[in-house]
């Protein structure tokens, strides 16, 4: 998927209209934003399909993954202000059952899961995508075995039960379930009327676009796997709704009518770093420039099997973004972050452009290829696989042995694929989420895998088969049976 570039310098005429077409041109199968400038929106604006040729609209509702994490920020300094919770506290003292096989479990407090520098990571807890999971409260009993990496305060690792225990923390302190605490007290004085809390991360919600992933450059619908997200990614929101979410953020905690949610400073805080720990992280917000350099933005993205989503705040210009697309994340998907930053440059040319997503088409056939190669090389190995094991007969058990390594390792690659996956990223991902992040790369990777181990077992067969043959045909010591045998090494 070639994912356009920005203009040098965006025209007159040019609209936001006009980049959602060329995104959507480039494979995208749906997108809605919201552009802001000066806290005022400039334009809600949406393309593509919704799903099965139903348009997408600005009220279409989608995932917006992990920018659910401002949310439940939210929630829990709207009961900081009112004096229920204490940000320098112990969790333990607001939720007792929050218990981890680590004596330093203890000292967590409700700032350190707020900034991510709890010491829980990914690596140190127990299966995130048990589908058993179905509660907030659950959720967090999933988690008596966990362990931290870290001490709490001491480094940023970015781990989603952070918020799901954050999420359950407001639901016992409030008496509410979360869903129904933010429909109340978020949700409806901004008059979000289309936006949903979720449990799990293919929930859907009445009207809702369908996700989809991207192979070849074009759209295949797929919600992807489920599993819990409440707390870290389960709200469901339109590009409209967003955008007074948004407005709220950059009115110091308004909403359009002057009703407060929280006050200046609990805003200020949200979006400002908790500490050099905290890798640029408040409260459910980036304040960091991109990979690429500046500007600063006040920002978060997300990104699951089928939706991506990108809020950003870039205080220097004066301009907000919202971007939410049907297609999820991947190597051949587009960066909603990119998107949005490329179409702030195009509308205002101060704002650098980052670098556009190169062919995913392209990505797809290499890969491919790649795949087909391989099957063939592994077919032509299981043509000579009998007379590989009649060429090492009698010889040296070992150095046999050794042979057969080599078309071990790709099943030992595949196998080590989710390991790699958190030893690359610090995250952890089943081989199901694996699957939407590159089809087509796992699809390889395992018939690679797949016709390794055929190619093993064929040789171990016929190896086994001929050094039987070969005991059989040798006899004694000077006994002419062993003639035959010879010839056959």
């Amino acid at each position: 998927m070639a994912v356009p570039s920005p203009p040098a310098h965006a025209d007159a005429g040019y609209t936001v209209d006009d980049y959602l077409a060329k995104v959507v041109d480039s494979g995208v199968p749906g997108i809605a934003v919201s552009v802001m400038r000066d806290n005022e929106v400039a334009q809600t604006s949406a393309a593509g399909e919704a799903e099965d040729d139903r348009p997408m609209t600005a009220d279409t509702p989608l995932r917006i993954e992990s920018l659910s994490k401002s949310f439940t920020a939210m929630a829990v300094m709207q009961l900081e202000e009112h004096d229920k919770i204490d940000l320098d506290k112990q969790v333990r003292t607001y939720l007792p059952e929050f218990t981890i096989d680590d004596p330093r479990g203890g000292g967590i407090t409700v700032r350190q899961l707020l900034n991510q520098t709890s010491g829980m990571t990914d690596a140190t807890a127990p299966n995130l995508y048990d589908g058993g999971i179905t509660t907030l409260k659950q959720s967090v009993a999933h988690l008596k075995t966990a362990t931290l990496a870290a001490d709490p305060g001491a480094a940023f690792n970015y781990h989603n039960p952070n918020y799901h225990v954050l999420a359950r923390m407001v639901e016992v302190i409030s008496g509410e379930q979360f869903d129904y605490y933010l429909s109340q007290h978020v949700f409806k004085p901004l008059n979000m009327t289309s936006t949903k809390d979720t449990q799990q991360s293919t929930d859907r919600v009445p009207a809702m676009a369908r996700g989809h992933s991207i192979v070849y450059g074009k759209a295949f619908d797929s919600d992807g796997s489920g599993y819990f997200s409440e707390g870290s990614g389960g709200v469901v929101s339109t590009a409209n709704d967003m955008s007074k979410w948004l407005q709220m953020q950059s009115s110091g905690g308004r909403t359009p009518d002057g009703t407060r949610l929280v006050s200046q400073e609990a805003i200020d805080l949200m979006h400002t770093p908790g500490s050099k720990a905290s890798n640029g992280y408040g409260f459910g917000w980036y304040n960091a420039e991109s990979a690429e350099g500046p500007p600063v933005r006040i920002s978060h993205s997300g990104a699951g099997a089928g939706f991506g989503a990108y809020q950003g705040i870039f205080t220097e210009s004066g301009d907000s973004i919202v971007v939410m697309i049907n297609s999820g994340t991947g190597i051949t998907s587009p960066d909603p972050g990119v998107l949005a930053q490329n179409l702030l440059h195009d509308l205002n040319p101060e704002i650098p452009a980052l670098q556009a997503f190169s062919n995913g088409v392209w990505t797809d056939l290499i890969l491919t290829g790649l795949g087909l190669i391989t099957v063939a090389l592994a077919v032509v190995g299981l043509v000579r696989a009998r007379r590989w094991g009649q060429r090492r007969a009698g010889r040296s058990k070992i150095w046999t042995i050794l042979r057969l390594i080599p078309p071990l390792i790709p099943i030992a690659w595949v196998l080590a694929l989710p390991s790699l996956q958190l030893l690359l990223t610090g995250r952890t991902a089943p081989y199901s989420l694996l699957f939407h992040v590159s089809p087509v790369a796992l699809i390889w990777f395992f018939t690679w895998a797949i016709v390794c181990g055929a190619l093993v077992a064929v040789r171990i067969v016929s190896y086994v088969r001929s050094e039987r043959l070969d005991s059989t045909s040798t006899g004694p010591k000077g006994d002419d049976s062993s003639a035959p045998a010879e010839s056959c090494r």
